[in-house]
């Protein structure tokens, strides 16, 4: 399948530009040296987390009470202590996680052929800390906060393509997670590119319209499109 050059490619941010995993595992490997804790991985702890916290983002409440909330519920149901600093504090490193090796260059390549845009599922103030991790000026950014609305829910990606003025078939959709980002972004007819950086097996009977295991490598291809396509920089 023959790419068609997007005017814009909306991201995920956690997991695709942000080690998301990596930086959950390293907070889950303190905190378990603090409390002692053995007998289960920090890898084991986070993949169960998330399938908790994909659970509760069904319904929409603040993403940092979320994070406070699900520690706590992950560590009951591993029968660890816990404390509400703990729980606080886990909140609080979400804005300080970050981004993967490449997301800094690729992402400034990538802003010379289309506009960059988050669809992330976070707070605003999350995002604003986070968007200075990585160092690069997005063109637009919608958060959970702003929709009203975690992913999959469709509303974060109608509240983009309204404020780019754009529409689904103008967008190309990046993400890491399948269930949250491609499998909606799917149902509403974007081109999506599977950013699937740790080669994870497909969850479900749905195909993106590209994979890549790095955004270096959409860079890539987002350019030769471009020059296919006799596009100048924007």
């Amino acid at each position: 399948m023959k790419m068609a050059l997007p005017k814009a490619i909306s991201f995920d941010n956690f997991g695709t530009i942000i080690d998301w995993e990596g930086e959950i595992q390293k907070y889950f490997q303190g905190f378990m040296q603090r409390k002692g804790i053995e007998g289960v991985t920090p890898k084991t702890l986070q993949r169960r987390w998330e399938e908790i916290q994909f659970d509760y983002i069904r319904e929409y409440r603040p993403y940092v009470q979320v994070l406070k909330d699900t520690l706590g519920m992950t560590c009951r149901e591993f029968g660890f202590s816990f404390t509400q600093q703990d729980c606080e504090e886990f909140a609080a490193s979400m804005g300080s996680w970050q981004p993967f090796p490449d997301s800094h260059d690729a992402l400034l390549e990538l802003k010379k052929y289309v506009k960059i845009t988050l669809i992330t599922n976070t707070d605003n103030d999350i995002i604003r800390e986070s968007v200075r991790q990585i160092g690069v000026e997005f063109d637009d950014i919608v958060t959970a906060e702003m929709a009203g609305a975690y992913k999959p829910s469709h509303k974060g990606f109608y509240l983009s393509q309204k404020r780019l003025g754009l529409t689904e078939k103008e967008i190309l959709h990046a993400a890491f997670g399948f269930k949250y980002d491609i499998l909606p972004a799917t149902e509403l007819g974007y081109q999506t590119c599977w950013v699937n950086r740790q080669g994870e097996p497909r969850p479900l009977d749905v195909w993106e319209s590209f994979m890549v295991g790095d955004l270096k490598t959409l860079a890539r291809l987002i350019k030769l499109t471009a020059i296919e396509d006799g596009v100048c920089h924007v």
